[in-house]
C-alpha cells in the first residue's frame, strides 16, 4: 500500500510523491489526515527562508486533525486513543534525550524533532508532515483525542493556533482577569490571542491591525476583543485614550511585520509584559531600548505550544463558545499545496483569508462562496 504526500523538494516547488505506508508496531502508530492547515511559517519554509531548506525534500505542515488508521497496543494504552479516534497531534515531540527535552521543553528540542520539514522526507519511514494523506506517530508523537464533537475544521486550528494563543498570551504573557491585553495582527494566530485573552479573564482587549483589515477586526469582536483599532501614527495615542494613560498590561505582535513591533513595545505599561512572536523572516526590527528600560517591562520572545497548553485549547474548543470553524476560509486538495502557500503569502484583504487548510483526499478543493470575511 501507498500513500501520497505534497513535498517541497526546492524554494517554491513542491510535487506529490508516493510512499510505503509504514509498518506499524507495538509502540507506534499511522494517522489518516483529515485537514492539514497552513500557517505563516509554512510560507518561510517554502520560500527557502528557513533552516528547512537543509532537509529537503521535505513534508511542509504542523498543524494536524485525523483520525487513527494504525496503532500499536502500548502506542494505544500511552495515548488513550484507538482506531478510528479524531485526534490532534502536536508540531513537536522532541528527541527526548538533549538537554532541552529533558528539562521538559521538547518544543525546543536541539535536534528540531517534530512535524513540518523538521526531519527529512528521506529519513524513513519518510511520513514527517501533514501535507500529506497519512502521518508518521513516533513513539514520542503526543497524540490528544478530541473525539467526534469536535470537527475537523475546528481540530485544525487547535494543535498550532489556539494552543500558541493560549501559551503565549496567558501561560508566558500572564494575562489574567481584569488585564488589558492588546494584540498587534488579526490574522489566525492574533484571533487565537484574543480568545486566550478573553478566556483568562481580561478585562479589556483590544485588536489592532491595518484599514485593510476591517472584516478581519470585525470577527475579532466575535472572537472576544472589545475594542479594534486601525494601525497608524496615532495608534498609540488611541490606546493611551483607551486605557486612560495606563497602557497595556500584556502587548503581544503577531504581525511578522518589522514595522508594527516598535509601536506595540510602546503600548506596554510599567512592569508590564511585551509578546514578541511571528518571524519577520529576514527584515530587522527596531524596538525603544530606552522606553523598555525605563519602565522595566519584560520582554518575551515565543515560538509554539506545549502539552498543557494544547489540553487547555482543546477544552476551549469543546465548549464551543468561540467561532474557531470561521477561522478556516479557504479549502484546497492537495495537489494544490503551491497555490495555497501562494495565495497565504500574497493575499490581499478582499481575498478574505484567515486559515487556508489542504484536504489532501478532496481532488477538487472548496471555496467560500464569497470572499468577504464572516462576521
Amino acid at each position: 500500500m501507498r500513500t501520497t504526500s505534497a513535498v517541497l523538494v526546492a524554494p517554491e516547488s513542491i510535487e506529490l510523491h508516493e510512499f510505503p505506508v509504514p509498518t506499524i508496531g507495538e509502540d507506534d502508530g499511522l494517522l489518516r489526515m483529515e485537514l492539514a492547515g497552513i500557517c505563516g511559517s509554512d510560507v518561510l519554509h517554502w520560500g527557502g527562508h528557513s533552516a528547512v531548506s537543509r532537509n529537503l525534500p521535505a513534508i511542509l505542515g504542523h498543524e494536524i486533525v485525523g483520525r487513527i488508521e494504525h496503532v500499536g497496543a502500548l502506542a494505544s494504552r500511552r495515548w488513550g486513543v484507538t482506531h478510528g479516534d479524531r485526534v490532534i497531534v502536536e508540531a513537536s515531540f522532541g528527541c527526548g534525550l538533549c538537554e532541552l527535552c529533558l528539562r521538559g521543553s521538547y518544543q525546543m528540542c536541539a535536534q528540531g524533532q517534530g512535524y513540518g520539514g523538521r526531519i527529512s522526507a528521506s529519513v524513513t519511514p519518510y511520513l514527517w508532515g501533514a501535507y500529506g494523506q497519512h502521518l508518521y506517530l513516533p513513539p514520542r508523537a503526543r497524540v490528544h483525542r478530541i473525539g467526534d464533537a469536535v470537527s475537523p475544521e475546528v481540530g485544525v486550528v487547535i494543535g498550532a493556533v489556539l494552543a500558541n494563543g493560549v501559551r503565549w498570551v496567558h501561560t508566558i504573557g500572564g494575562a489574567g482577569v481584569g488585564d488589558t491585553v492588546i494584540v498587534f495582527g488579526p490574522g489566525p494566530q492574533g484571533l487565537a490571542a484574543v480568545i486566550a485573552a478573553q478566556a483568562a479573564g481580561a478585562e479589556r482587549i483590544v485588536a489592532v491591525g491595518l484599514r485593510r483589515d476591517r472584516a478581519r477586526l470585525t470577527f475579532a469582536r466575535d472572537c472576544g476583543a472589545t475594542h479594534t483599532l486601525s494601525f497608524d501614527e496615532h495608534t498609540i495615542e488611541a490606546i493611551a485614550d483607551l486605557t486612560s494613560g495606563r497602557l497595556a498590561d500584556v502587548v503581544i505582535d503577531v504581525t511578522g511585520s518589522a514595522a508594527s513591533p516598535a509601536v506595540a513595545a510602546e503600548a506596554v505599561r510599567p512592569l508590564g509584559t511585551f509578546v514578541m512572536a511571528g518571524s519577520t523572516a529576514a527584515a530587522s526590527v527596531e524596538l525603544p531600548w530606552n522606553e523598555l528600560v525605563r519602565k522595566e517591562v519584560r520582554a518575551q520572545g515565543v515560538n509554539s505550544h506545549d502539552q498543557a497548553a494544547v489540553r487547555a485549547a482543546i477544552s476551549l474548543a469543546a465548549s464551543g463558545h468561540y467561532p474557531l470553524e470561521r477561522m478556516v476560509t479557504h479549502r484546497f486538495p492537495l495537489g494544490s499545496a503551491g497555490h495555497a502557500l501562494s495565495l497565504v503569502r500574497d493575499a490581499a484583504a478582499s481575498d478574505g483569508v484567515i486559515k487556508a487548510v489542504l484536504d489532501p483526499f478532496d481532488e477538487a478543493g472548496r471555496q467560500p462562496a464569497e470572499t468577504e470575511l464572516p462576521g
